[in-house]
């Protein structure tokens, strides 16, 4: 349980198995009331969609998407842009989860199915994440942890009433699903047997090296695939850039400003620390786990090593293995307040006396950091940020002060020349408007606003680019074209080899397959041909038969579907394609199999019930979809990526 006091990123285990987003209703839950809107039709704008007369409304839309971002951010190796995030459809993926969610609870109310506010507290009672031995950590310590990660107790307990709706709609519409014993054997079989194959590995490398292709093949090809070949619309510009470095210099910051920033975005106190945990599951046991506490307490103040101490004695099993290491804690962030105040009292290097926490037992605790942040600590950090800002924002309005001189000026270095501030002026090459922008020199911003430009000569509008902000001027247009197949000559010539080895693959694994069976055995084929036999280890279906398979699914399906001895058909893979001769298969364990039966069957059952009610929410709003009562609101994607972290 302590690795709660982790990162607060541990905490997302509670919010995310909530597989669909939760949405708007009424409840009281432990006498906490919530009123979060009702249903119907609303005007135009007020809502992202409308799902047989029920709302989705754009606050609610909003909000969700917010959130995401915010997780995505957290979680980012790199900084995401507008343009990575449009590209992975956050905002269609979160209006389809909310979609979903306001089908769920349609079917619920057709069907008459309901959760009770008793429902909600019992599936909190129960969660698994908020117990400790069995038992609910209680109200006090839940409400805790969730302000503690910063998850509002009504979102909560929402998402929480919705997974029981959905849980409880799920079991009515499958409630005549079963596992026969035939599908449980061969499931068992399936995930328990094991087989061993030879098998043959046609490589297309192999293959293109012996493709010589000829002019009129050549010709040939690229007259069947001209399409392929067309050129795209290519266009030129040039453009002017406001550089934020050329105005940085120039940036004051005022004490003024660096107060408010650093009252806005206070950078927190934190402590990193390790401890060792001795669990109190009973009260009548605590003087015996004092004393057993003590004893370790004592070693390590004598200058035993803390992290040896920790993997010997600690009993908080998420951190013991890694010398009772729980990494920066922020001062207001955790649960438990006695092991704060103690740990935040500690200099570096220090350990603490025992530390009894009410939920857990005894820790001792080392300090290895302790971070006490000030605004003259963070004086730079504040004022880089400040002028960072305010660089940016000043760049902005000179480009766009720039854009509107572009009506009375047409030479952009003229334009320029207008501003209080150091222009550049730029000019691209010829590009098409999937290429790779920063290849270019330009930001994604500026490539799609330049194609969006209507006429050569005419001026886009002011967009961010990587060095600041810029406008561009089309210059040149070249519009999309059929292919010439001189110009195409190189990319004809590399598709038609990988095409025809690919095709001369197949044929060479189909006749090895035929001659393999008529011989019964695929290694006096395979002798016979010249390739090399492979005989694979024992594997299941679930594991990989060597490094050299590159789709294991397709492999592993021949080897398991075939009865020893029987040969597979060419097994086409990404660059290879196999033939393969079953040897060996391990036989039905009976005993093992009864031992398992229940388990699995629920397994199976649980599967093929969440399959179907997929597959049933997914024909219901195709329904919908058809009758034209899903409405969708399409500014709401232009909200979204107006959107900014």
């Amino acid at each position: 349980m302590l690795d709660i006091m982790r990162k607060k990123k541990r905490m997302k285990a509670i919010v995310l198995w909530v597989v669909i987003i939760a949405v708007g209703g009424s409840m009281v839950v432990w006498g906490v009331a919530l009123n979060l809107g009702g249903s119907g039709r609303s005007a135009l704008g007020s809502y992202a969609a409308i799902v047989d007369e029920e709302t989705i409304s754009m606050k609610e839309f909003l909000e969700n998407y917010q959130r995401s971002l915010q997780r995505l951010n957290e979680n980012a190796q790199t900084e995401l842009d507008a343009e990575l995030l449009k590209s992975l459809g956050i905002s269609q993926q979160i209006l389809n989860s909310l979609i979903t969610s306001k089908i769920v609870e349609i079917l619920a109310d057709r069907v008459g199915v309901t959760v009770t506010d008793n429902e909600v507290g019992q599936a909190i009672i129960k969660h698994p994440e908020l117990q400790v031995d069995g038992k609910f950590i209680g109200l006090e310590r839940y409400q805790q942890i969730l302000a503690a990660n910063r998850i509002p107790l009504e979102r909560f307990e929402r998402d929480i009433r919705y997974t029981e709706l959905a849980n409880k709609l799920s079991r009515t519409i499958t409630d005549s699903l079963d596992v026969s014993d035939r599908e449980l054997r061969e499931e068992f079989s399936r995930l328990n047997q094991t087989t061993t194959v030879d098998y043959v590995l046609l490589n297309k490398d192999t293959f293109k090296k012996r493709v010589k292709p000829t002019d009129e093949e050549l010709q040939a090809y690229f007259e069947e695939n001209k399409e392929t070949y067309r050129i795209k619309e290519k266009r030129r510009a040039r453009y002017l850039l406001v550089p934020t470095s050329e105005i940085l210099p120039a940036i004051k910051v005022t004490e003024e400003e660096i107060k408010d920033e650093w009252d806005r975005n206070p950078v927190p106190e934190t402590v990193e620390v390790a401890h060792i945990l001795f669990l109190v599951k009973d009260p009548a046991e605590e003087e015996e786990v004092r004393t057993r506490a003590e004893a370790v307490l004592k070693k390590a103040q004598g200058g035993e090593d803390f992290a040896a101490l920790a993997n010997q004695y600690s009993e908080d099993t998420s951190s013991a293995d890694q010398g009772g290491y729980l990494g920066p804690l922020q001062r207001g962030q955790m649960p438990m307040k006695e092991f704060e105040e103690a740990a935040f009292s500690l200099n570096p290097g220090e350990i603490s006396g025992l530390v009894r926490t009410r939920d857990y037992g005894f820790h001792i605790i080392k300090v290895f950091r302790h971070d006490r942040p000030t605004l003259e600590s963070n004086r730079l950090n504040l004022m880089t940020t400040i002028q960072f800002r305010k660089a940016k924002e000043k760049a902005k309005n000179e480009a766009e002060k720039a854009a509107e001189l572009s009506a009375d000026l047409e030479d952009l270095e003229a334009i320029g020349k207008e501003l209080d501030v150091e222009t550049e002026v730029k000019e691209t090459d010829l590009f098409k408007n999937d290429d790779n922008p920063y290849s270019l020199g330009i930001s994604q911003a500026l490539l799609n606003d330049i194609f969006q430009i209507k006429e050569i000569g005419s001026i886009g509008n002011v967009v961010e680019h990587t060095l600041g902000y810029a406008f561009a001027k089309l210059e040149e247009v070249q519009m999309a074209r059929p292919g010439q197949f001189e110009e195409s000559r190189e990319q004809v010539r590399k598709d038609f080899i990988e095409a025809e080895a690919k095709e001369r693959m197949q044929e060479a694994a189909k006749t090895l397959s035929d001659e393999s069976a008529q011989m019964e055995s695929l290694a006096k084929a395979a002798g016979k041909q010249g390739y090399e036999l492979k005989t694979s280890p024992n594997f299941k279906i679930s594991e990989s038969p060597g490094p050299d398979i590159a789709n294991m699914n397709a492999f592993n399906a021949a080897a398991f579907e075939l009865e020893p001895g029987n040969i597979s058909k060419p097994i086409e893979m990404t660059d290879t394609t196999a033939v393969l001769q079953v040897k060996a298969r391990s036989p039905f364990d009976e005993a093992a199999f009864e031992k398992e039966r229940d388990e699995l069957y629920n397994q199976m059952l649980s599967s093929m019930q969440a399959a179907y009610l997929e597959d049933y929410l997914r024909s219901f709003r195709e329904k919908l979809e058809e009758d034209g009562k899903i409405l969708i609101n399409p500014e709401i994607f232009e909200m979204a990526e107006r959107i900014s972290f």
